[in-house]
């Protein structure tokens, strides 16, 4: 989005992050209206410059498919967007198989779409400007599942080729990154992206710079995710009381419960339709989490589990000397993912604490790492039938699972040891055992009770991955 001679323009990007953040969006526009009065954007993300310099290469891949194809390939280039676009209309008149980059624009709508794929007509077909041919639109993404966004994008993009070339194309093409293409018939999502188009374009029209949405009701900010927090913080919004949903928001907002003070000083009775016992919860919860500002370690509870009921610290087994607690760092820039670090935890005959890890740099690596872990693992439960593997979320489950589908190795192992409930979840332990003073109930929140404050470069997920990227690039490893 950008205004250019008093004109907003827009792009395909602006129609996903209208769909995904009305928050987002709205502070796009704000910014430009009111640059002197906007706020900043979140700093420069290492992980979204590594995904997208990714993205090129693998857009580089796709031009090289189309090579190896013996179609023609022209790249556009120009000094202007006016010459790009007058440039991408010429070749298009002249047939080129493939048109990279293109430069594609209708109305306050442009932007350059990744390729054009020229279509041949069969008999019958509707003509189209440029002769007995037209174009589709196909879009390289990382990704390895078809999202909502991609669609709405493609689905722009290609309304605008349609106004140049005369005819809708029928299809659209998203290459993902496992290398897997989805070609996609455009009438099936068309209405729904121009119902989509018109809501973005009225609310431009429409703008109210004293009318910002609730960040609450967004899927995710965009490049403002420290500004939203910073408004939740000052509202006492309850959207910052672990666990809660949207759904728990809007039935406590139409009892007049707008913040978390409001909600600690609430009682049951106070709100209707809610089962008194997730009611209880939420209070405890905004309780604890209010108690336990500005503490250095957060406040806690132990949760007792309702009679008759298995729940929280009750899932814990006994100790087992072969215990082991694993984790796995994944890799989702490669092709179709990469779970590259597999490391555990347990203790040796002496009681001391020790570390084994198992590294995978490609997908052949992955295969012996997967099954080295499980070997080792499943050694030590035939070893001792008490022993279990310690995990937090449902992750390290479902890469074993993955990995073993992916492989056909390992199936009878993973099955045993699942069917025997040797993995242990500590997510479900905590949630269900702990009345914690965090916004969250992740290992990051929970570890604040027993360890100081992470003093390593690396605290999150996203930095280890950005770290991981820089060193096989250093190591040159998927050349």
């Amino acid at each position: 989005m950008y205004k250019k001679n008093g004109q907003l323009y827009y792009s395909p990007s602006d129609l996903a992050s209208f769909m995904e953040s009305p928050f987002a969006s709205w502070m796009d526009r704000f910014s430009i209206e009111h640059a002197d009065e906007a706020p900043n954007k979140d700093p420069v993300d290492e992980l979204k410059s590594a995904l997208a310099q990714k993205g090129y290469a693998q857009e580089e891949v796709q031009k090289s498919a189309f090579l190896q194809q013996e179609k023609t390939l022209l790249s556009i280039k120009g000094a202007s967007a006016d010459d790009k676009y007058l440039n991408t209309l010429n070749a298009m008149a002249k047939g080129i198989d493939v048109i990279v980059q293109a430069r594609l624009q209708l109305d306050q709508f442009a932007g350059y779409a990744d390729f054009l794929v020229k279509v041949v007509h069969s008999h019958g077909d509707q003509p189209s400007l440029l002769g007995n041919w037209h174009y589709e639109v196909w879009d390289s993404k990382l990704a390895n599942t078809v999202k909502p966004s991609f669609v709405v994008q493609l689905c722009s993009y290609s309304e605008m080729l349609g106004s140049m070339q005369g005819v809708l194309p029928e299809f659209i093409t998203i290459v993902l990154g496992s290398g897997n293409k989805e070609r996609l018939r455009i009438r099936d999502y068309y209405y729904y992206y121009k119902s989509l188009k018109s809501s973005f374009t009225d609310k431009q029209i429409g703008f109210n710079a004293d009318l910002r949405p609730d960040p609450a009701d967004s899927v995710s900010w965009g490049d403002w995710s420290g500004y939203a927090k910073q408004i939740l913080l000052d509202k006492d919004h309850l959207f910052q009381v672990a666990g809660i949903t949207k759904g728990q928001i809007k039935r406590l907002n139409k009892a007049g419960i707008q913040t978390m003070q409001q909600l600690i000083e609430a009682s049951v009775e106070d709100v209707l339709g809610f089962q008194p016992e997730i009611i209880k919860r939420l209070i405890s919860q905004a309780k604890i989490q209010r108690s336990s500002e500005r503490r250095d370690t957060p406040l806690f509870e132990i949760l007792s589990p309702p009679r008759g009921e298995i729940s929280g610290l009750a899932l814990l087994p006994p100790l087992s000397p072969l215990d082991v607690f694993f984790d796995i760092e994944g890799y989702p820039l490669d092709k179709g993912g990469l779970e590259y670090l597999w490391g555990s935890t347990y203790f040796d005959e002496a009681g001391n604490r020790q570390f084994i890890d198992f590294w995978a740099h490609d997908q052949e690596q992955e295969k012996q790492c997967f099954q080295d872990f499980i070997a080792w693992v499943y050694k030590r439960w035939q070893n001792d039938p008490s022993m279990h593997i310690y995990h937090y979320a449902n992750y390290e489950i479902a890469a074993c699972q993955k990995l073993m589908n992916r492989y056909g190795v390992c199936e009878y192992e993973v099955d045993q040891l699942l069917r025997n409930n040797v993995f242990v979840d500590l997510y479900k332990v905590v949630k269900g055992g702990l009345l914690l003073g965090e916004p969250r109930y992740s290992i990051k929140n929970v570890e604040r009770l027993y360890r100081e404050k992470r003093s390593t470069e690396v605290v999150s997920g996203g930095e280890s991955i950005v770290v991981y990227e820089q060193w096989r690039e250093l190591h040159r490893i998927g050349e």
